[in-house]
């Protein structure tokens, strides 16, 4: 007679349970881990689109108003037509319509162009994007000779405020005007006199960094660099703690309170071909 071998290496019942409670523990822990990379990354995804957003916007804006006043013939008259604190106009002799040289009017395309918000970001004019706005679009306006009319394009997503100022030349010496603040009598870097026109008229008539009226209006011909601010913001809401952010744009102080992340950009154009 065969005598059958009692089987004593299976698991018992708790040993199953253990080790499956080990295993879930384990995969909840790979689980967290992971998550927790995933949310690190979309953060920085999200920080660093904004940054390249932001500085797409200035390089672009930056190439296009150094041009401002291009008119080589002499007789296009181009020039600063808007220099607001929230969005500029300017217009360029660039060629006779892609075909040829300099032509000697401003008509032609992309010869007459205009930064700033779009009027459904920002309805109040103040550079700043309104409470709700659902594309904070930053747009470059520029005149299209095929359909004999001005368009609207996109120059930037995720732009929450926007701001400009100008330095100038009024007695005409080459040089900007400067306040001088050390008593040198010297022109040192950051005493520029930064202005814009408050009132549209087309003068320069209010000091940037005072927040007071210029002494006396300059004309915005007198044009000789632009400081440009570019404050982006991340496309969506970001996770964590977040306290109290302030910027300066322009001349307005911005204080957000929310869990957006924001990149502060700014840069300043000297105008090469205005005062020529």
């Amino acid at each position: 007679m065969q005598t059958l071998a009692k089987n004593n290496s299976g698991f018992t019942l708790i040993e199953l349970l253990m080790a499956m409670t080990t295993g879930i523990i384990v995969l909840a822990g790979i689980y967290a881990a992971f998550d927790s990379q995933q949310k690190i990354h979309t953060k920085e995804q999200q920080v660093t689109d904004a940054v390249q957003n932001v500085r797409g916007a200035a390089h672009f804006m930056v190439r296009e108003i150094r041009l401002a006043g291009m008119d080589v013939t002499g007789t296009a008259g181009a020039g600063f037509l808007i220099a607001g604190p929230h969005s500029i106009q300017f217009t360029l002799d660039r060629d006779d319509g892609g075909v040829g040289p300099p032509d000697g009017d401003v008509t032609d395309a992309d010869e007459d162009i205009t930064y700033s918000f779009s009027a459904a970001v920002d309805t109040n004019v103040d550079g700043i994007a309104d409470p709700g706005a659902t594309s904070l679009t930053l747009t470059r306006t520029a005149f299209d000779a095929g359909l004999g009319a001005f368009t609207d394009d996109r120059l930037a997503e995720d732009i929450y405020a926007v701001g400009f100022a100008y330095a100038f030349d009024s007695d005409g010496d080459g040089e900007v005007d400067f306040a001088d603040s050390d008593g040198d009598s010297e022109l040192d870097a950051g005493e520029e006199i930064w202005a814009y026109d408050s009132n549209g008229d087309g003068n320069l008539d209010w000091d940037n960094d005072t927040g007071f009226a210029l002494a006396s209006v300059v004309s915005i011909d007198e044009i000789r660099a632009v400081r440009v601010w570019i404050l982006a913001r991340t496309r969506h809401p970001l996770r964590g703690p977040s306290g109290p952010k302030s910027f300066i744009v322009g001349d307005k102080p911005i204080i957000v309170n929310d869990n957006f992340k924001y990149r502060l950009l700014t840069t300043t154009v000297k105008c090469r071909n205005m005062g020529i």
